[in-house]
């Protein structure tokens, strides 16, 4: 089964999957840390730390914003270390992305309602950004998140008598006022001419029909916003959709498809991936979100292991007053350089 990797409560996570922020820091490059061949900065560090902010002030301010900052800025240094660590451990196993690098930029440039990567580069330019750093970003997140599948998440496996096991311990987190979870393939008529967005409507029904998988028919025809993740829109509350689209998708067991669907915007094919009952639905309609649940918990500490490891395969050293919270003893980490 093919993972989606969920919040499981690390930096290091969120890094590996979260789109770049379009902004510049203007901090002097003094060097904190070198981990094998790379460096990290005091640049780096700032940015990391004015995002953290960020994000806290989402939901704290004054003294308990600043509170909240100094403690989880605590693991600022770690989770740059762990990037470094882990993307030098893709370079170890030839990982390549540079294909999936086009793919996210195009994705962030169709998010951005822009015309091509062209103005996104220029888009990128206007807030300050180098072209080429912004890039360098985005193919470390990738890069990150290819050594975790690879190295740990595959080798994670959840019977699915712990699954039920876990359910039966939670199912109060999985209560729903009742919703359905949808993947789409929109072909528009705003970008293309009716007579042409009819054919290729009839086309991609015509290739879902036939047995293509779906994320695939996504992939040559949808001019949906979420081609990269098989036109998953998420989930939807009951009674919160058209009537149209709500009758449609009424008729559908989970996994089926609807035939066309005319819109004033285009055409639509649904597929139905999940529904789940009004209160606490029953085991078979959330298996798969219990499996992911169980699936990320062990995530956690799996990972925590494996970057502990390469701690152990690696020499890096920090700048005096820095503190790496991924090491075994992280005072004595502090203090001197380590290596094999």
């Amino acid at each position: 089964m093919k993972r989606k990797l969920g919040i499981v409560g690390s930096a290091i996570l969120a890094a590996a999957f979260a789109a770049p922020q379009l902004q510049a820091a203007h901090v002097v490059e003094r060097i904190i840390a070198r981990v094998n061949n790379e460096i990290i900065t005091q640049r780096q560090y700032e940015r990391e730390k004015a995002k953290l902010r960020e994000q806290l002030a989402q939901e704290y301010s004054g003294p308990e914003l600043d509170a909240k900052l100094k403690e989880e800025s605590k693991d600022l240094l770690r989770d740059l270390i762990d990037q470094a660590l882990m993307v030098q451990k893709a370079k170890d196993l030839d990982i390549n992305v540079e294909t999936d690098l086009i793919k996210r930029l195009d994705d962030i440039r169709k998010q951005s309602n822009l015309a091509n990567l062209d103005d996104l580069q220029k888009e990128v330019e206007k807030q300050g950004m180098i072209w080429e750093d912004f890039k360098e970003q985005i193919r470390r997140q990738i890069l990150m998140r290819e050594v975790i599948g690879r190295e740990v998440g595959s080798r994670i496996i959840v019977a699915r008598d712990e699954t039920l096991q876990y359910y039966n311990a939670h199912k109060s987190d999985f209560q729903s006022p009742g919703m359905i979870h949808l993947a789409e393939i929109l072909i528009s008529t705003e970008k293309n001419k009716p007579e042409e967005a009819e054919k290729r409507a009839k086309a991609a029904l015509a290739e879902v029909k036939a047995g293509q998988r779906f994320a695939e028919v996504v992939k040559k025809y949808s001019d949906g916003p979420n081609t990269d993740q098989g036109g998953d829109i998420g989930y939807l509350k009951a009674g919160t959709v058209a009537s149209a689209i709500a009758d449609a998708v009424s008729k559908l067991e989970v996994n089926d498809n609807t035939d066309l669907i005319q819109t004033k915007n285009g055409y639509l094919i649904l597929k139905l991936l999940e529904r789940f009952s009004p209160g606490i639905p029953k085991f078979e309609e959330v298996e798969q979100r219990v499996n992911e649940a169980v699936y990320n918990q062990r995530m956690q500490p799996k990972l925590r292991e494996f970057l502990a490891q390469l701690r152990k395969d690696s020499y890096f050293f920090l700048a005096p007053g820095y503190v790496d919270a991924g090491a075994e003893t992280p005072a004595a980490a502090a203090l001197a350089p380590k290596g094999r």
